[in-house]
């Protein structure tokens, strides 16, 4: 690695030293070089100034080229480089595995014909091309933070449309992109396109293509008609004939695809390109404001299905525009699709017009929860009228193409869902729903939103949530009631089976005795670092008046609980009905100082056996409201003791300072 003394040039060929070890058999210009890394070199302009189609002519053929063995190229810092390679050293970098050029500002091209000598014809020049094998060996391309970087490669357009059409070229004209395995692009803002038209159908070899913030980015893989308009300065013209002998796209290695902040990105593959995509695992599309499908139509379309054999991830998020995956009429086959994940598409509507088959697909995962795609991926035929009604809906999800009908899971972090998460209306449409499980909502109040039904005449409805199993709140500081008991609807969990409450600061309890009459199925219940929460079973408004029916409550199946760091806690129910808790066997109270009772009624416990407590472990020899007591009692009995020492030790400090002063 060389540091910043350098000066404008790395290795001047063209200097009269340079051309005087040309001519040394064998030639001494570091033929043993592997490894070139500069890096923050402010005044360096070239790595190589040469004429090369002079120096190559009149010194090496047959000789070794002088960088024949040189494996791995980093530039970083280097502001003032203008490009990397001119086009005569590319047949002789064979051994080029690595190249990886970053921050430098001044990067326009990575291959440039700007210092070659233009003495010789266009078709001499690019005779050269012809039946060459460019980078056979060229594993990585990483190109990232250049800012001015307008193309990697770009040949004449118009020596390009002529050779096609006279069908003169036969190999790759875009020859660093040809051999890699992976391409990594990032924060190249002026690139409009990446790969040329002309390149595409030889890139057999790429495996993993990135790309990420290229806001100027127009096309990934570029189409044959948009390369068709570019004049020889790089400006889009319009008109131009077909070229042929092109051939279809080949890339038939191609396993993950990740694009994102691209937006001026509207598409990413053509159809014709579809067909070669055989061993894609992963695509992933990303913050890409102007995509609005991620398959382009083309004129000249087929009918027959599309196969994607091997594609087990498609992740689609904050893609506004984006109406569908792909327009046509064509039959999707998705036999190896595992995930999908869909967030921030409000326009999406459908993946496919024709039909899609996922037999692997078990659901489709969003910043709400998931859903069940029994419809396959055309989302349209699974919209309900009540989808969302326009009062109460929620910000997260807003627009997205999913019915509560589906959902399987609800699953939000930290996102904007009003206060409450659950319309009233959508009550009756969660029979597939089975988790809830909801982090850090800021503003979020209610869970579900319980109120009277249209049409009910406001009489009291019963609703069932019957696959629900388990719900888990975190840190939803606004928290006020899971669900809020009223006349007009009663909400039933048959299989709930765990509920985890944690850091709800303004929850005041969890159930009342008409709710927890339902949890028949309920096995841990845990609750913790809860400011508000004086109570886990409320009683009812008429029971507090004095006219409470004394009547056991059971909960048959209940074998965890565990309550710690609730400052108000008082006991699980302070009203007067019964407990039978015959399957509990683990309990731990923990820092609830303000307890008093387990509950006012009598409470059955005969599997328990120890307390885990804030004094350590209690046996329950007794009943546990009798156990709390006496506890309770030594707690208050060893803070006076260590008040009344406390005072003693106050007491001596001050007769020691008095005699001090004394």
């Amino acid at each position: 690695m060389l540091d910043e003394r350098v000066g404008e040039i790395v290795f001047d060929m063209d200097s009269q030293s340079g051309r005087q070890l040309a001519t040394i058999q064998p030639p001494l210009l570091l033929p043993y070089l592997q490894t070139i890394h500069l890096q923050s070199l402010k005044e360096m302009s070239h790595v190589w100034k040469c004429n090369w189609n002079t120096f190559l002519i009149q010194h090496y053929p047959p000789l070794q080229f002088p960088f024949h063995n040189l494996t791995d190229i980093r530039l970083s810092y280097c502001h003032k480089i203008k490009y990397l390679f001119s086009p005569p050293m590319e047949k002789y970098l064979s051994k080029l595995k690595s190249v990886d050029i970053y921050d430098c500002d001044g990067m326009e091209e990575v291959i440039s014909r700007r210092d070659d000598e233009i003495t010789t014809s266009t078709t001499s020049v690019s005779s050269s091309y012809q039946d060459t094998t460019f980078f056979p060996h060229l594993d990585t391309l990483k190109l990232s933070f250049l800012q001015c970087l307008k193309s990697v490669d770009k040949l004449s357009c118009n020596m390009i449309h002529d050779e096609f059409q006279s069908g003169q070229v036969i190999g790759c004209c875009w020859s660093l992109c040809q051999y890699p395995t992976k391409i990594s692009i990032s924060r190249c803002d002026a690139l409009s396109s990446l790969i040329p038209w002309y390149a595409v159908r030889q890139m057999k070899k790429l495996q993993e293509l990135i790309i990420w913030n290229c806001e100027r980015l127009m096309e990934v893989f570029e189409s044959e008609s948009s390369s068709n308009n570019v004049n020889e300065g790089g400006a889009r013209v319009v008109g131009g004939p077909p070229l042929k002998n092109v051939g279809l796209p080949q890339l038939s290695n191609l396993k993950t695809v990740r694009i994102t902040g691209c937006d001026f990105l509207s598409y990413i593959f053509t159809f014709s390109t579809l067909e070669s995509l055989n061993q894609l695992k992963k695509l992933n599309v990303i913050r890409c404001k102007a995509m609005q499908v991620i398959v382009k139509e083309e004129k000249e379309t087929s009918s027959k299905p599309v196969v994607f054999p091997r594609l087990e991830t498609l992740e689609l998020e904050d893609l506004p525009k984006l109406k569908g995956f792909f327009f046509g009429m064509n039959d999707f086959r998705w036999p190896s699709l595992v995930i999908v994940k869909i967030n921030k598409c409000p326009q999406l509507m459908m993946l496919t017009s024709g039909q899609s088959t996922t037999p692997k697909l078990k659901y489709i995962e969003t910043s709400f929860g998931k859903y069940s795609p029994e419809c396959g991926l055309n989302f349209h035929e699974t919209i309900s009228e009540t989808t969302f009604p326009a009062s109460s809906e929620p910000t997260i999800s807003k627009g997205m193409p999913f019915s509560f009908n589906s959902l399987i899971e609800i699953n939000i972090e930290q996102g904007n869902v009003g206060k409450t998460v659950v319309p009233s209306n959508a009550l009756l449409q969660l029979e597939k729903l089975q988790q809830i499980t909801i982090y850090g909502c800021e503003g979020l109040e209610e869970v579900f939103e319980v109120g009277a039904l249209e049409g009910t005449n406001k009489s009291q409805t019963l609703v069932q949530i019957p696959n629900l199993t388990q719900v888990k709140l975190e840190w939803v500081d606004d928290l006020k009631y899971l669900w809020k008991s009223n006349q007009w609807m009663v909400l039933e969990f048959p299989n709930l089976t765990t509920l985890c409450i944690t850091g709800c600061h303004k929850l005041e309890h969890v159930f009342t005795c008409s709710m927890v009459h339902s949890l028949v199925q309920l096995q841990d219940l845990h609750i913790s670092d809860c400011e508000e929460i004086e109570v886990i079973v409320k009683e009812e408004e008429e029971e507090e008046e004095g006219d409470a029916k004394v009547n056991e409550i059971i909960l048959p199946r209940l074998k965890s609980l565990t309550v710690d760091q609730l400052p108000r806690f008082k006991g699980f129910c302070l009203g007067k009905g019964a407990f039978l808790l015959s399957a509990l066997d683990t309990l731990q109270i923990k820092e609830c100082p303000a307890i008093t009772v387990f509950t006012k009624g009598h409470v059955s416990t005969p599997e328990l056996k120890v307390i885990d407590t804030s004094f350590g472990f209690c046996y329950v020899n007794t009943d546990i409201n009798s156990l709390l007591k006496t506890k309770q009692e030594e707690w208050d009995s060893d803070e006076d003791d260590e008040d009344y020492e406390d005072d003693e030790d106050d007491e001596e400090e001050e007769e020691e300072e008095e005699d001090a002063i004394n």
